[in-house]
């Protein structure tokens, strides 16, 4: 039988790096069926000075460097749609 998913739940995960996401699964299987988009600005570092703080801690001149001189490309990405929201 397959399952449709009609019926999910939400559940936090930590990943090794630190970062926490929102996984979405199935009720009944628990397969896994996404996760959440995070709230850009909740969005923490898990890296550097800054570690363990939410972008909206973070010092504006900080992230502007990064975003000039940073190497993960997916962080430089949430960098710049939290800037673009403030």
């Amino acid at each position: 039988m397959n399952c449709l998913h009609n019926e999910t739940k939400e559940i936090t995960q930590t990943f090794k790096n630190g970062t926490t996401h929102i996984r979405v699964e199935c009720y009944n299987c628990k397969r896994f069926i996404k996760y959440k988009p995070q709230n850009i600005e909740n969005f923490k570092l898990w890296f550097g000075k800054y570690k363990g703080q939410e972008l909206k801690e973070v010092p504006l001149s900080y992230l502007n460097w990064y975003v000039e001189n940073g190497s993960d490309k997916k962080v430089i990405k949430r960098i710049k749609l939290f800037l673009e929201v403030i």
